[in-house]
């Protein structure tokens, strides 16, 4: 599995949406990601199981809100999962 994105020191998997219209995409790798690649556990999730933010993100200036200066936003997203389900 690839996704641009990582792990957060909280434990939180991140990944990021250059072009800012993908999140639907971007949320389902993290997801599967935090499920470590086990895509049918990722589906049976539901909202209940994780926790779930979103941001706008600059590439330019490596910030997260606000307006980008030059170029488009990019989309960032966290998503945690809670306690422990396997």
């Amino acid at each position: 599995m690839e996704i641009c994105g990582g792990i957060c020191t909280c434990g939180s998997i991140y990944a990021m949406d250059r072009s800012g219209h993908n999140l639907g995409e971007i949320f389902m790798d993290a997801l599967t990601f935090a499920c470590r690649g086990d895509i049918d556990r990722a589906m049976s999730l539901g909202p209940q199981d994780y926790e779930s933010a979103d941001f706008d993100y600059s590439l330019q200036s490596n910030t997260v809100g606000g307006k980008a200066k030059v170029g488009k936003l990019s989309k960032i997203i966290f998503i945690k999962l809670r306690g422990d389900r396997k």
